[in-house]
């Protein structure tokens, strides 16, 4: 669309004897010093936020998605450093040094990895004793062997009972005690370090009441008053039942896991998205002053098209480069 004379307004020039030729009077304007007007894009911007918003949509989505991923965060962040410089060093004082570090410590994924091992490990060592018991339990011990007066063993029974059998879920019993030791006391220290906060989220909630129940049916189903045909009945069900559950403590510290990443990889994702907005808002700005200048020259030698047509000329422009046809 080319430029019409008779849409062109014209303005009396402010300069004095200046010359008709176009050239001359563009080489006498660019030895004078013209008067710019400083941009009004930062004071846009912090008059009306509703025009130009603080934040795109884009960010306020990613904000939000980090807010809903940290809720499934351990919040040891908010717990607050201690002043390592007072002088006066009570014993709240060390309780909170303790708390501080001990909160830092669960937040590293290493931590999360190796309780998952341990977890993994557990569920090995159920998983055997799981079938040690189902191939033994048709089997006949020595004491009901002599009360039902018979010497062999019935047809389903795969491995009898034997010392080296005995041996064998002893040990398998104090090892999987002892996992379950150390996850009782992960559940106390978490407590102690993170506090009632560290339970809001549900998941750690039902973690931390499994761990527990199971360590204490562990110990009364073993040490209980709980003959061997209750343990074969409805006891030992519900003792299995529960051993496979344990399983969901490797998903929580797992989950935790995924989404620690996933919060650091969107973080890195926001802060990128941000410097370039930065470095955007840094080109329009001085795209405006540059239009600001040009506006003054053209004011000046009276040359300056009427807005109406500049609109005009954009949107013929910006329908033939990017509307379709």
């Amino acid at each position: 669309m080319q430029l019409e004379e008779q849409s062109i307004t014209e303005s009396p020039a402010p300069i004095p004897n200046i010359s008709v030729n176009g050239e001359d009077m563009i080489k006498s304007y660019e030895n004078e010093t013209v008067q710019i007007k400083p941009s009004k894009w930062a004071k846009v911007k912090a008059v009306n936020r509703r025009i130009v918003p603080s934040q795109t949509q884009g960010e306020v989505r990613l904000s939000s998605i980090l807010d809903d991923l940290r809720k499934f965060e351990i919040e040891a962040q908010k717990i607050p450093r201690p002043d390592e410089q007072r002088r006066k060093k009570n014993l709240c004082h060390y309780i909170r040094l303790s708390r501080y570090h001990i909160a830092q410590f669960l937040q590293k994924p290493l931590y999360n990895y190796i309780i998952i091992l341990l977890v993994m490990t557990d569920l090995i060592v159920v998983l055997i004793d799981l079938v040690l018991a189902q191939l033994s339990s048709p089997c006949l011990s020595d004491d009901e062997m002599i009360m039902y007066n018979t010497t062999e063993q019935p047809d389903a029974c795969l491995i009898p009972h034997s010392i080296h059998l005995t041996r064998i879920e002893a040990f398998l019993f104090w090892f999987s005690v002892l996992l379950l030791t150390l996850f009782v006391f992960e559940v106390f220290t978490s407590f102690f370090a993170l506090g009632w906060r560290y339970y809001k989220n549900p998941l750690f909630l039902i973690d931390s009441i499994i761990v527990c129940a199971s360590f204490i049916l562990e110990i009364y189903f073993h040490f209980g008053n709980i003959g061997r045909a209750g343990r074969a009945a409805a006891a030992i069900v519900i003792l299995r039942l529960w051993k496979i559950i344990r399983a969901i403590h490797a998903v929580a510290h797992s989950i935790t896991v995924k989404n620690r990443l996933l919060i650091k990889k969107i973080h890195e994702a926001k802060l990128l998205l941000e410097e370039e907005k930065q470095q955007t808002e840094k080109a329009l700005e001085k795209q405006e002053i540059r239009l600001e200048y040009l506006i003054n020259i053209l004011t000046t030698i009276g040359k300056l098209p009427a807005p109406q047509l500049i609109e005009n000329y954009v949107n013929e422009v910006w329908k033939q480069k990017y509307e379709p046809q």
